[in-house]
């Protein structure tokens, strides 16, 4: 009678310890990367009243006769199945949304393992969980290259507004396509376009390179020196013949009687617009004094236009007409003066109309404060006036320096191209076709030339000391599978004013690119050699070609550089397999750690610590320290793994758990109004 009431107890026991995994995963329903557990039951050795007997001939088998005493509680198991991801929001925040790996954290020489992804830096910038201050395990990037080495895990620390330094450029790799079908163009004849604002056209274009020494002067102006300009010093005043050349305007000054600029004006009879003959004034017509020119820029051989109110005509046989002008001419303002001028056409004149005509500079005499700007590039504001007035396009100045025009800040050396010698500005190639195609001013152009149209990259250097420099490098094709190289203006030496007003040298060393029938790298290479004007290092830039492409279609070629400019981390942020990256203020983006990931043979067999922690145990197997990748586990990232419990199996449980515990102590009632009513038999 004894054992039924045994059996109940044992059967309530273990209902107790189910409700109370039960009531704990229900608990923990909300607990980041919480894994629920479950209860299995075993029956207990049973008590034999009788053995069984085999059968025989005369009987057949006989089975054993039993008696249960009750069950016991076999096992409570880990359910390491993965919960759901939610978002967060929160960048360091990091869930495990595949795979059965676990987060590495340390305390001290102790470490412990987690599913809780709830990570923050500290103020020292320590990864941490901050509910507890453990320290998040991983492996700390070298150079920007991470390299996961099992066991050897540290700490991951990353302070805010940690600093980068600057790296020099040694390599730029070349990428994409080089139109292969660029199409090719037939040369007509070649538009010069010079720096002192004149023009030309020619059927054969040979540019000259004429590097020059530049000084860049505290008034901001450059002066670009002759080869046999004298050595200058940097923070002093230019000395010497600095340069010759053909003038090719003057400025005026608008600073009262400095700067002017006087100047004779003629009739000119190759101009239709020009009087024929000018009454009542001297002519030529001399500016000087208050009616010298003020403001405004002149050369030799310019139209200068005049003007005034019709107040009479006369007509002037066979086929002129003589125009009055009243007092408000410009021609001698104040007095009243007769213009003979050809009888027009189209129109007719009227008294009250407004006469306008143009008369040509003859002569020019730049006074002290005026700029005279010459055909080799150079301005100069005259400390003196000019003793010898400009009366032909071939007239030359020759400056020497003086404390005038300020002191010298730097000392460069400048490609430019001359062609007739003149500076060339730009040109534009005549094609036969009648189409107009820019070209480049460093290349040499002939007519019945094929011309093909060039595709201009930029690839960014960074010199030693952090800045940054952008470098023209052009492709143009020369034959069917070759392109040849060269700098922005199309030779192989280039000069940038960059925005401190220092100058970069660019030289060009390279061999033809070539490639094969299928459009593949053949052969080819070059290099950019730099020196600058703001105290870097010179260097050398390797070009990597070799992934550049020659197929029909569009060419996309492009460049990245390595190299930097300094810089502090702005950001960081996780990626799925657990490498931190940190964003630099100079856009570099670079690794700088990756989070470590456990694995167990038989992760249900961890031992909980609480504070969502596991520890090893004898039964967990083996563990694999590294990647999240290496041992299979993916991580999302402003997300945090959510508990597996499932809210309807627990319910479940809860009810069949009741249910099962109010069987058992039935049975222990029932027992004991068993045992009630044997004790009440004996009167």
């Amino acid at each position: 009678m004894m054992r039924s009431m045994f059996s109940g107890v044992s059967g309530l026991k273990g209902h107790q310890t189910r409700m109370d995994v039960v009531g704990n995963n229900i608990a923990n329903v909300n607990t980041t990367g919480f894994k629920a557990s479950r209860v299995t039951f075993a029956d207990m050795i049973s008590q034999n009243l009788s053995g069984a007997a085999a059968p025989n001939g005369t009987l057949g088998g006989v089975n054993p006769k039993q008696i249960g005493l009750g069950m016991s509680v076999a096992s409570t198991d880990l359910i390491y199945t993965n919960g759901s991801v939610q978002q967060t929001g929160k960048n360091t925040d990091v869930a495990i949304s595949r795979g059965d790996g676990l987060f590495v954290v340390s305390k001290g020489d102790q470490k412990y393992y987690t599913r809780n992804g709830a990570f923050e830096f500290d103020a020292q910038g320590n990864l941490t969980i901050p509910s507890t201050g453990l320290y998040v395990q991983g492996y700390m990037a070298n150079g920007g290259e991470v390299t996961p080495s099992g066991e050897n895990t540290t700490k991951i620390q990353i302070p805010a507004g940690k600093s980068m330094e600057a790296k020099s450029t040694i390599s730029a790799s070349y990428t994409k396509n080089l139109n292969a079908t660029t199409p090719g163009y037939d040369v007509a004849n070649v538009l010069v376009k010079y720096a002192d604002g004149t023009s030309g056209t020619t059927n054969s274009y040979t540019p000259t390179e004429t590097g020059k020494l530049v000084l860049t002067m505290s008034t901001g102006r450059k002066i670009y020196l002759s080869s046999t300009a004298p050595a200058q010093t940097v923070g002093h005043a230019p000395t010497g013949a600095l340069y010759s050349s053909t003038i090719s305007n003057v400025t005026a000054s608008t600073t009262g009687t400095t700067g002017n600029v006087d100047a004779v004006l003629s009739l000119d009879p190759a101009n239709s617009a020009s009087p024929k003959a000018i009454t009542g004034v001297t002519v030529p017509i001399v500016r000087t004094g208050g009616t010298a020119f003020t403001s405004g820029t002149y050369a030799y051989g310019d139209a200068y236009n005049i003007s005034g109110k019709i107040t009479g005509i006369v007509s002037s046989p066979p086929s002129d007409v003589e125009l009055t002008l009243g007092t408000d001419n410009t021609i001698s303002p104040g007095t009243v003066v007769k213009v003979t001028v050809p009888k027009p056409t189209s129109f007719t004149y009227k008294v009250g109309d407004t006469y306008t005509g143009q008369l040509k500079i003859t002569s020019l005499t730049p006074k002290a404060g005026a700029t005279v700007t010459t055909a080799d590039g150079n301005s100069a504001v005259l400390a003196t006036a000019m003793t010898t007035p400009i009366t032909s396009a071939a007239a030359m100045y020759s400056h020497t320096g003086s404390a005038a025009d300020g002191t010298i800040t730097a000392i460069t050396r400048e490609s430019t191209y001359e062609y007739g010698g003149k500076k060339v500005s730009t040109i534009s190639l005549n094609t036969k076709t009648g189409t107009s195609i820019g070209g480049l001013i460093g290349k040499e152009y002939n007519r019945n030339d094929t011309f093909y149209p060039s595709v201009t990259t930029l690839v960014t250097v960074y010199d030693s000391l952090g800045a940054s420099h952008s470098i023209p490098v052009v492709f143009t094709k020369s034959a069917n599978n070759k392109w040849t190289m060269s700098l922005g203006t199309g030779g192989d030496t280039y000069s940038i004013t960059e925005k401190d007003g220092t100058t970069t040298n660019v030289t060009l060393t390279k061999s033809d690119l070539n490639f094969d029938s299928t459009g593949a790298y053949l052969n080819g290479s070059a290099s950019l050699n730099l020196t600058y004007g703001n105290g870097a290092a010179a260097q050398q830039v390797s070009m990597n070609l070799a992934a550049v492409t020659q197929y029909a279609g569009t060419s996309t070629v492009s460049a990245t550089s390595d190299g930097n400019a300094a810089g502090t981390l702005s950001s960081v942020s996780i990626d799925s397999s657990g490498v931190i990256t940190g964003t630099y203020t100079n856009g570099v983006r670079q690794k700088e750690a990756q989070i470590a990931m456990a694995q167990f043979n038989n992760p249900s067999g961890l031992t909980k610590m609480g504070g969502n922690l596991y520890q090893e145990s004898n039964n967990s197997g083996t563990r694999t320290i590294s990647g999240a990748s290496d041992i299979g586990s993916e991580l999302t990232t402003s997300a945090l793994e959510m508990s597996n419990v499932d809210i309807a199996d627990q319910f479940s449980d809860m009810i069949i758990t009741q249910r099962g515990f109010q069987s058992n102590s039935k049975i222990i009632t029932v027992s004991d109004e068993m045992l009630e009513t044997l004790i009440n038999m004996k009167r």
